[in-house]
């Protein structure tokens, strides 16, 4: 065969020639490497058979030589037996990727096209000259009296394929376009990055992992107390967890965690201020369906819910029902609490 055929062949027909010839491949080698590697498997094969068809009827007229051999390409064949495998400096796609750093700090990366490079060299007489930019876009923020979302621009560095951007505004979702401005001022976008959300510079508002170990404990009493429902053993469960819950309130767990009713006043330096909060918790059937006060509640797994709810002065109706699975039975239980506040004379 000759290789110079090899040029012609598709990338397919080139794996298909090297199971034939059993050449060693990898999953990752480009066209390129398989022409490299093939053709070099085929002169090595052609010098030996010339070899030993010369040699063979006058051992004295030809002297054996060495093959002809690639160094680069067996050390390259070396390398891809070891796992070794270098990064190209281009993967010859114009895309752009973007990436959050910090909350203030997103990093954006991107590659061109050859034939690109070389269209765009043409119109401003040189690809230097092209006036690159990126355009980042605040998808949490439109603009004032525009529709569409805030954006500003970056120009960038001709010799850099990455970028890392201030974004100012914690907590929003951003996204990016490549591009240039056109002979005629315009922004053209090439590519479209995709989008990211930065995370908040601040400590969560979500509290309610703090309640995560009494659920834990109550959903543990709630097994050893029998599993699936409620006997004489649900009164030791009962208060097992009352007296969990009045340790957590006396450490101040809760009240760490409860919003006061107002802010202190601020022309006296002694000051209190008093929130209460209820619990409600049971279980039921694991498929039925729970409404608290009119609202839907998830049921864990084993059929068992807790809810934390706000408890104001005055009387709180609590409905709880649940209508099994099939919808053939239903069970409604009221509950009602009342809470008095009152406040003593001030001395």
């Amino acid at each position: 065969m000759n290789p110079d055929e090899l040029e012609k062949m598709s990338k397919k027909e080139l794996l298909s020639l090297a199971q034939e010839k059993k050449v060693k491949t990898q999953p990752t080698m480009t066209r390129e490497e398989l022409v490299e590697k093939l053709r070099t498997v085929i002169l090595q094969t052609e010098t030996s058979r010339f070899v030993q068809e010369k040699t063979a009827g006058s051992p004295d007229q030809f002297a054996p030589f060495p093959a002809i051999v690639d160094k680069q390409a067996v050390v390259k064949e070396k390398r891809l037996e070891q796992g070794e495998f270098e990064l190209p400096l281009s993967y010859n796609e114009t895309a752009v990727v973007l990436l959050v750093r910090d909350p203030y700090w997103i990093y954006a990366y991107w590659d061109f096209h050859p034939k690109l490079q070389e269209e765009l060299a043409q119109v401003f007489h040189g690809w230097e000259k092209v006036p690159l930019a990126l355009r980042v876009y605040n998808l949490s923020r439109s603009k004032s009296g525009a529709g569409g979302p805030e954006h500003f621009d970056l120009s960038v560095n001709h010799v850099t394929n990455n970028w890392y951007i201030n974004v100012e505004e914690p907590g929003r979702e951003y996204q990016v376009e490549l591009g240039y401005y056109a002979l005629d001022g315009n922004f053209r976008a090439l590519a479209s990055s995709n989008r990211v959300a930065t995370p908040q510079d601040r400590i969560s508002d979500v509290i309610d992992e703090q309640w995560m170990i009494i659920e834990e404990d109550f959903r543990r009493l709630y097994r050893l107390a029998g599993g699936a429902g409620w006997g004489d053993s649900s009164v030791e469960l009962v208060e097992s967890l009352l007296k969990r819950l009045e340790r957590e309130a006396g450490s101040g767990a809760i009240s760490s965690i409860s919003s006061p009713a107002g802010a202190p006043p601020r022309e006296r330096r002694f000051w209190l201020v008093l929130d209460t909060e209820l619990i409600v918790y049971g279980a039921t059937e694991p498929d039925a369906a729970l409404t608290v006060q009119g609202r839907p509640v998830k049921l864990r797994p084993d059929g068992t819910f807790t809810l934390r709810m706000a408890l104001p002065d005055g009387t709180q109706t609590i409905p709880v029902s649940a209508q099994s699975g099939d919808g053939k039975d239903s069970i409604t239980i009221t509950t009602n609490v009342s809470r008095n506040t009152h406040k003593g004379e001030e001395v």
